[in-house]
């Protein structure tokens, strides 16, 4: 999922926004009766599209509450509505939804890499419900952040296809499609961006445009992103290339006070960006030591968890809460650090130790996988995602996300599982699943390391350059590398994989696996195989 496509202009004083406050206070509402709210949304998907051919095939026009639902409609993986998602693509109408799909946009961790997913209107509406209230309340919270100028990462612009093969966009026009044209209108006086954003055609070209970008911009206030490895990425470019960039910057006092700043062996950032106040960026689970050490680049701001938010769906949203005891006794809400889930966006069930339940049935202290049903067409749709109900705000969980379900490996949003690794492996050459295991490993920035068992292989560079391109087949593998979040995939030679996967998991009590996988869970820099 990208974010929004900014605009530049000057950092005049921001306008009252109305679309935040009715978002926010529909929120609101909605936290205080969450049943009604989820039954609400739920009946008002099924009623949308119970004449479509997925309607027709489950009945939906005879479904008359939440228990007729699971009864009738399974539970369905990615695959198992791939066949109808891709009739769509190539301009069928009528078989997920009602309504038109508008475009497409592209997500990893499916067996074949590439998962593209259908958004409509109603989506993006469901998308906003979540991203203004979130927006109002950090702006409530931290109006500092929005006193300067603003800053959302721009995803670059090349893509392989524009359209599918049935002429329906891949993207959306703007990504300010995600904050509505009210909202949009508002922020874009405010928020920073270059032309070369969207010409860049390499990495490096990208990348230098956003340091050029931000380096002129010294009462920058505020930054979304997804990866907090994007912005530790940003810093390495301003360090590493400054006798390039500082030409760019026109003020000779701010170039002189950046050249100071940025001879350091750790950038002093402060003196880079005096007015910035926050960053909002993944914060848990993989993402959580790189954000941990942009924390640390930026002593004098607040990094702000994103929340469980992706291309499929939006899961949760950071929200401050009023102090008041748990439903269940445990915990006191006060600074709002734990998302809480977008309870009005779509409609959720939670599968547990003790099965699938909806959101009013679920216990503060437990484990679930996420299952959603949203507007774009995806219904009972299990993400695969594991999240952790910490509490309870009048029935509304507040979760964590705390891992994919499965073998799968995500350092900075590719979610590669096993199985399209084992494809791209056999892309390679079809004996090399059988020879090496594949690894994360979490270093600035991270990357993929194939523990080989041969020397010969090992000492092939043209094995690691093939394996990389075949990861290219998930858009967010490549999305990673071609913006250099991921370093490029390296080969180690290991007498014995199976052995140190044995052990890996040994070590890790959680896995209990019976064969040894091709893919292991990502390990911090250091960790190398014996």
């Amino acid at each position: 999922m990208r974010v929004i496509l900014p605009f530049f202009a000057t950092a005049a004083m921001m306008p009252p926004l109305p679309a935040l406050a009715a978002a926010l206070a529909a929120f609101q509402t909605a936290l205080a009766d969450p049943q009604r709210t989820q039954r609400r949304i739920l009946a008002d998907i099924l009623a949308a599209n119970c004449d479509t051919l997925y309607g027709r095939w489950h009945g939906f026009a005879r479904i008359g509450c939440y228990e007729d639902f699971a009864r009738a409609v399974p539970v369905a993986a990615y695959e198992d509505l791939r066949p109808l998602i891709e009739r769509t693509a190539a301009g069928a109408r009528g078989l997920l939804t009602a309504e038109a799909v508008v475009c497409f946009e592209e997500t990893g961790g499916s067996t074949g890499g590439a998962k593209p997913v259908p958004y409509t209107e109603s989506l993006y509406a469901a998308f906003r419900r979540a991203v203004l209230p979130w927006l109002a309340d950090l702006r409530r919270r931290r109006p500092q952040a929005f006193a300067g100028r603003l800053f959302f990462i721009v995803s670059p612009a090349a893509r392989e296809r524009t359209h599918t093969e049935g002429g329906i966009p891949l993207g959306s026009g703007s990504d300010l499609d995600y904050f509505g044209t009210e909202t949009a209108a508002a922020l874009a006086p405010r928020t920073l961006f270059l032309p070369e954003l969207l010409a860049a055609q390499s990495a490096q070209e990208w990348q230098f445009a956003c340091a050029k970008l931000l380096l002129g911009a010294p009462d920058l206030s505020f930054v979304s992103l997804w990866s907090p490895t994007m912005l530790l990425l940003f810093l390495h470019t301003m360090q590493t290339r400054q006798d390039e960039l500082l030409p760019h910057i026109a003020d000779p006092r701010r170039r002189t006070a950046l050249a100071r700043a940025l001879s350091r062996d750790i950038p002093d950032t402060r003196a880079i960006w005096p007015q910035l106040d926050t960053v909002s960026c993944w914060t848990s689970h993989t993402a959580a030591a790189p954000a941990a050490a942009l924390q640390k680049r930026l002593p004098h701001v607040f990094v702000e968890g994103k929340g469980l938010l992706a291309t499929e769906f939006a899961g949760s949203i950071s929200f401050s809460l009023p102090e008041r005891p748990s439903e269940n006794g445990g915990g006191r809400f006060s600074d709002g650090l734990l998302p809480l889930l977008a309870v009005n966006s779509h409609f959720y069930e939670f599968h547990g130790a003790e099965g699938i339940v909806p959101v009013w049935q679920t216990r503060a202290g437990e484990d679930y996988r996420l299952i959603v049903t949203t507007q774009g067409g995806l219904y009972r749709y299990d993400t695969g995602d594991h999240v952790r109900v910490h509490a309870l705000r009048g029935g509304v969980p507040q979760i964590e996300f705390v891992g994919r379900g499965g073998l799968s490996s995500d350092l900075c949003g590719e979610k590669l599982n096993e199985a399209f690794v084992r494809a791209a492996m056999e892309k390679v050459s079809p004996d090399l699943p059988e020879a090496a295991l594949l690894q994360g490993v979490q270093a600035d920035p991270p990357y993929y390391r194939l523990l080989c068992a041969g020397r010969a292989l090992a000492q092939n560079p043209a094995w690691a350059a093939r394996l990389d391109d075949a990861l290219g087949g998930n858009p967010q593998y490549a999305y990673a590398r071609r913006t250099g979040q991921l370093a490029a995939l390296r080969l180690h030679f290991c007498a014995d994989p199976q052995a140190y996967a044995a052990g890996f998991f040994r070590a890790e009590q959680r896995f209990a696996v019976r064969k040894i996988p091709l893919l292991l869970p990502p390990v911090a820099e250091g960790g190398e195989a014996v």
